[in-house]
């Protein structure tokens, strides 16, 4: 009975989740997984001891009973052997139809590389650049052993004018060393060998914005590397660093340890910080989880190297999830961060109040997948305290804007019925909710910083295991946040993070992008004080593109063709109070963009025409159970501007809100 619930379970919800990944329904698989397998079993369990129970008082058994003993005596032996086969090989079968690819499953061939290296880097400093041969489903290829070669590219830092000459010293040509037999783990073989991926020391010595360009042997192909700027940055001179700070685990409903977790984000995905956010209401019914998560994230914190932060999600579905991170080496426990312990909103600020008033550190309270279907944002209820930056894209889609608004590229997995407004982050900013745009992927399948859920390799045999099939519903790439902090600390990191010093890349990239209004940075307030309502707003924004092949929507996979080059086409959107007022065109990798608004100042407000009233009361949207009053919905006068690159090969960033009022 297990095996026959475990498959027809699977087969369900995979066959739903794919359905919902190609919009052809909403399938909300969470709700189907914890429905169904529980439900079918306790109907088992209760209707097999109804009928003992049933059959033990009845004074004789019923005509049914003996007529179906009966038959099954007159059933041959073999017969009944083809019946227990039967039954036995079934749910291999139907768990298989839906979980296993023989073509992921054996398809470990190079396919082509991804070079990483630091955004920021001192000049005279050596830096490490680590170079992976992914196959077609961006998992490492242990079979790799192809020969590289290194150059650069590079551009003035002020006029972006390509740099003839540079002082640099690069890698030697270098020959990897792999298996013969594919393995879709191959991270994991600790054998002295490359097995797909190997780190460089480089050094570049002349201040400017540079690619390390990597010639591949087997692919014939030159893969470029994030941009990276090189300078004198001085103590007090913060650097960008790159990290996911969502995701989950087998502590909750994810896949692998989270020893793995952090194995993988620092060394796999190349990340400098991370955090692992498994789902409270899971872990509380786990003997020893919230000690096993954050012991794990204690051994993984190393710091000037990689940074993990304690965290945990609240997922209430009634005012919208919560993932809360902290800067200290404590993770709250005592509430537990579960809706069944703390079932509403109020309660969680408390509970956030008492553990960092005790412990002694600082708490961020993460909004994310705001527009998604069941799990609606009440921006109402939101604590400027916690609540100081939002997540615009992860696995689940993008929430800049509602899922059907034309301004949204990406899309949501789960759209309400209906267009509904009041959930998106553009609609908070117009209530005058002050937060800033990062990105983290949400993901579930033990790769944060690269979840590989967006490829076909989201089926059931992926490594690390998983019980957890809701996966498949969670078709996009993902996302990432750049960070400016003064070095690689828990201190630095989190106060970056909570004074706003951010931006956000939609899928693995790691570009560099610099936004600013009148010398106004992101950041620390992002508010620009002009000084009349007519004063011009001159926007700048500096952007140097991310060279590596870019990822979509599932079946999307990174790839390339014979001949490869990065497809550096995109647009530079300028999007002021909810309305796109620019775009404007780039056709290379460095691009510097300036545009001046002239407009007034006039500010934003949400607007009564987009509440509802309800028994003589005011509400943001059909979900919310918080009346408002309309008028208070506003900036206050203040226009709000954000920044979005979108690449016309899918990859997009995020930089903002900057806000402009008038003194």
């Amino acid at each position: 009975m297990l095996a026959w619930v475990a498959a027809v379970t699977t087969f369900i919800l995979n066959t739903l989740g794919a359905l919902s990944a190609e919009g052809l329904g909403n399938f909300p698989t969470n709700y189907y997984g914890l429905t169904f397998g529980p439900g079918t079993m306790v109907a088992y369990a209760v209707g097999f001891f109804a009928l003992r129970i049933w059959l033990r008082r009845r004074p004789e058994k019923p005509k049914w009973l003996a007529k179906f003993n009966q038959f099954t005596k007159k059933v041959p032996k073999y017969g009944k052997v083809s019946f227990a086969l039967t039954m036995v090989i079934a749910p291999t079968l139907i768990w298989w139809a839906t979980s296993v690819d023989l073509g992921v499953l054996l398809d470990n061939n190079p396919r082509l590389l991804w070079v990483h290296a630091p955004t920021t880097v001192n000049k005279n400093s050596t830096f490490q650049v680590t170079v992976e041969c992914w196959d077609a489903y961006e998992r490492l290829s242990a079979v790799y052993q192809g020969t590289v070669n290194f150059s650069t590219i590079s551009y003035n830092l002020t006029t972006l004018e390509l740099l003839p000459l540079i002082n640099a010293e690069l890698p030697s040509k270098y020959t990897f060393t792999g298996q013969y037999i594919g393995n879709d783990m191959a991270y994991d073989i600790r054998d002295g060998r490359d097995n797909g991926l190997h780190v460089f020391n480089v050094r570049i010595d002349t201040p400017g914005i540079h690619y390390i360009l990597v010639n591949d042997s087997v692919t014939q192909n030159t893969y470029w590397s994030n941009p990276i700027v090189v300078g004198n940055f001085g103590s007090a001179d913060p650097k960008i660093y790159w990290g996911d700070i969502h995701g989950h685990s087998a502590l909750s409903d994810g896949t692998g340890s989270p020893e793995h977790y952090y194995y993988y984000g620092r060394y796999i995905a190349c990340l400098d910080y991370c955090a692992l956010t498994d789902h409270g209401e899971t872990m509380q019914y786990e003997i020893g989880a919230l000690d096993h998560l954050e012991a794990a994230t204690n051994g993984a914190y190393d710091p000037n190297h990689f940074v993990a932060f304690q965290g945990i999600e609240w997922t209430q579905v009634e005012t919208g999830h919560y993932t809360c991170i902290f800067s200290g080496d404590k993770l709250i426990k005592n509430p537990v961060l579960s809706f069944m312990v703390i079932p509403n909103i109020s309660q969680l600020w408390s509970a956030l109040d008492e553990f960092t008033n005790s412990a002694g550190c600082h708490a961020l309270a993460l909004p994310h997948h705001t527009t998604e279907d069941g799990y609606i944002q009440d921006w109402t209820y939101m604590n400027p305290k916690y609540v100081k930056i939002v997540e615009v894209a992860s696995v689940h889609g993008e929430c800049l804007f509602e899922g059907r608004d034309l301004l949204n590229y990406v899309g949501i997995v789960i759209a309400p019925p209906e267009y509904t407004p009041g959930a998106s982050i553009i609609d908070a900013f117009k209530m005058g909710y002050h937060m800033t745009l990062y990105a983290s992927s949400d993901g579930h399948d033990g790769h944060p910083g690269h979840c590989l859920g967006h490829t076909n390799a989201y089926i059931g045999h992926q490594r690390p295991w998983t019980t957890w099939p809701n996966r498949n519903s969670l078709p996009y790439p993902g996302g990432i946040t750049a960070v400016y902090a003064l070095n690689l600390t828990r201190e630095s990191i989190f106060a970056g993070l909570e004074n706003q010093c951010v931006y956000a890349s939609y899928d693995y990239g790691r570009p560099f992008l610099q936004f600013t209004i009148n010398g106004t940075r992101v950041g620390d307030g992002s508010t620009l004080t002009a000084s009349s309502t007519n004063a011009a707003r001159e926007i700048k924004v500096l952007i140097a593109q991310d060279g590596a092949p870019a990822a979509g929507k599932r079946p999307k996979a990174a790839s390339v063709t014979p001949s490869w080059t990065p497809n550096w086409t995109a647009y530079v959107e300028i999007i002021k109070n909810g309305n796109l007022i620019a775009r404007i065109p780039i056709n290379g990798p460095v691009a510097n963009v300036t545009f001046i608004d002239t407009a007034p100042i006039t500010g934003a407000s949400y607007g009564t025409a987009n509440c509802i009233l309800r028994y003589g009361k005011y509400y943001i949207n059909q979900y919310s159970d918080n009346p408002i009053d309309p008028s208070t919905l506003n900036t206050g006068g203040a226009d709000f501007y954000v920044v979005r690159l979108v690449g016309e090969n899918g990859r997009m960033v995020y930089a903002g809100p900057i806000w402009a009022e008038v003194a």
